[in-house]
């Protein structure tokens, strides 16, 4: 099914002359033209213009959300607060639910910052005792001739009263 230039113009809710510019330009494309007019598909309008106009089919799809009235049916009052009581009541649900997921996920987490903290303390004092350890084995295995050359010899007077010589810094 093809629109007119009219029918185009009503279903985009603009002017005629709106519609017939789009066209000279470019901008709207067309099937044909002939004398009867434009031939104008509904697609290629509603890509350049949004539709405005709705036809009883599309206001019922549209209105879903109000149950029973597009078979006809009425909901009393009440029932149709129940409902939507029913629905809140599910959503507080679900909320309560991911609050309590997200507690318990930040209780672990908690946990695990703890246990790394211990963690790392551990491994720092071990970390120090080998360092500790390391530098008793280096002083163990330094070089120490340098100060036995460093000493003076003693002199026969200090031998013989056995008085050490002055070391010299």
């Amino acid at each position: 099914m093809y629109l007119s230039l009219g029918q185009a113009a009503k279903e985009a809710g603009v002017a005629k002359s709106t519609i017939s510019k789009a066209l000279s330009s470019g901008k709207l494309s067309y099937r044909e033209k002939n004398s009867e007019g434009y031939k104008i598909d509904p697609a290629e309008l509603f890509r350049v213009y949004p539709r405005t106009s709705k036809n009883s089919a599309e206001e019922t799809a549209s209105n879903d959300w109000q149950l029973g009235q597009a078979s006809g049916e009425t909901i009393p009052y009440s029932a149709r607060f129940e409902i939507q009581l029913a629905g809140l009541k599910s959503l507080l649900a679900e909320k309560d639910r991911r609050i309590t997921d997200l507690e318990s996920d930040r209780a672990q987490l908690r946990e695990d910052r703890h246990r790394l903290t211990e963690n790392w303390q551990d491994e720092r004092v071990r970390l120090l005792k080998l360092l500790e350890d390391q530098t008793g084995t280096v002083k163990l295995l330094t070089d120490e001739r340098e100060k036995l050359v460093a000493e003076v010899q003693r002199t026969f007077w200090q031998r013989v009263f056995g008085r050490k010589p002055a070391v010299a810094a």
